[in-house]
């Protein structure tokens, strides 16, 4: 399950309940050690998601770096509430983007 390399490294505490929350929303989960704890999939759109125990908890050196130099997009998610919240948000998005498409189809939009 993932991309695991010979040195395991610590998982945080809150990742599977996370995890769990993602994939009842229908969003794939594929874990991963780097750059990030996860590549999520929800409708064909790739997310690199960051799972922190906690809002106190701190990117590492190479997490710091990462996220300074990625041109694309990364979450931190540090709760189980702000994973629901980014859940509603990834999911309120394709909500936009369906109605912009229904609008261009019914010559609504151009």
């Amino acid at each position: 399950m993932g991309i695991r390399g010979q040195y395991k490294n610590k998982r945080d505490a809150n990742e599977t309940i996370i995890f769990d929350l993602f994939r009842a929303h229908g969003i794939q989960v594929y874990p991963l050690d780097t750059p990030c704890d996860a590549i999520c999939a929800y409708r064909n759109t790739n997310y690199l998601v960051e799972i922190k125990n906690g809002t106190k908890a701190k990117l590492t050196d190479a997490q710091e770096l990462f996220q300074s130099t990625w041109r694309g997009q990364y979450v931190v998610i540090s709760t189980k509430k702000e994973a629901e919240a980014w859940v509603r948000e990834i999911k309120d998005n394709w909500q936009s983007i369906g109605s912009i498409a229904a609008g261009m189809l019914d010559g609504k939009i151009s």
